[in-house]
């Protein structure tokens, strides 16, 4: 009996002691009674970034574009010696005087067509137009020395269609929709001229009247903003270069060759134009 009483007090002990810390809460856990879950719950789904189209200048275009011109007419003559028995000294008063420049300018209107292409280098192009120009400038020249003051000299110019076929380089450095560029190309315009000498009164009076359509080049830059994907706006300025026109006032009398007019024509452009593009986004 005193052999088993030390015993049953021990474990009376431990059985208290299992209790009381039952009461104070779990006990702490051992690694081995961790539990691990089985599956890795996915990351939370985060919707895309919405992707900004880019505008695209590629594709064929057309439009309309009106403003104005204002050109330039420098005229000198070279008169024959034998032009209406003037002499030596009439033909030289004739083309000492007769120097001028006249200033035709009015409104320009038509249409243009064309295409762009974007790359990495910018934006290339091809733009050809057909326009219709306004405007006449003329000079009378009288009181001319040594020759009959009654003589007057006149001359007339006027220019009445024009059309271009040119290269165009832009870049949309500003933003996708701003292209600034730079255009060059060929060019042809029609140019009407009328150069008489003579007075009313009772002598004579001898013209001649031409239009003609001659070459040239252009040169000019410009701006073109796009508001929608397919319709744009542009204004831009063009100089015109063009071969010089060459008349002949004729002389009443057979043996003499009359008065070489020449006429050296260039023209400055400005416009706004509306375009209408065939194409969409890369």
């Amino acid at each position: 009996m005193r052999k088993l009483l030390p015993g049953g007090v021990a474990l009376m002990v431990l059985g208290a002691a299992l209790g009381v810390s039952g009461a104070l809460g779990p006990s702490p856990a051992r690694a081995g009674d961790l539990e691990i879950p089985s599956v890795v719950p996915a990351p939370a789904y985060k919707a895309p970034a919405p992707v900004m189209r880019v505008y695209d200048w590629t594709g064929f275009y057309v439009g309309g574009n009106a403003g104005g011109h204002w050109g330039s007419d420098k005229i000198t003559t070279t008169t024959d010696v034998d032009f209406e028995g003037l002499g030596a000294a009439g033909g030289l008063a004739i083309d000492a005087a007769s120097g001028t420049t006249l200033h035709p300018s009015g409104f320009i209107g038509g249409l243009q067509a064309g295409y762009n292409i974007e790359g990495s280098g910018g934006v290339f192009g091809i733009e050809v137009d057909a326009n219709w120009l306004g405007g006449t400038a003329t000079r009378s020249l009288s009181n001319i020395p040594v020759i009959n003051p009654r003589d007057v000299l006149t001359n007339t110019t006027q220019a009445s269609f024009l059309s271009t076929m040119r290269l165009r380089w832009g870049t949309t450095v500003l933003s996708d929709r701003s292209l600034f560029f730079l255009t060059a190309g060929f060019a042809v315009e029609t140019i009407k001229t009328t150069d008489s000498m003579g007075h009313f009164g009772n002598a004579f009076i001898t013209s001649t009247s031409n239009s003609t359509t001659v070459p040239g080049y252009s040169v000019g830059f410009g701006f073109e903003y796009a508001f929608t994907d397919s319709l744009s706006a542009k204004a831009e300025y063009l100089y015109i270069g063009l071969k010089n026109v060459s008349t002949t006032i004729p002389a009443t009398a057979g043996n003499a060759d009359g008065i070489a007019v020449v006429h050296d024509v260039h023209d400055h452009i400005g416009r706004f134009g509306l375009n209408y593009k065939f194409g969409g986004y890369r």
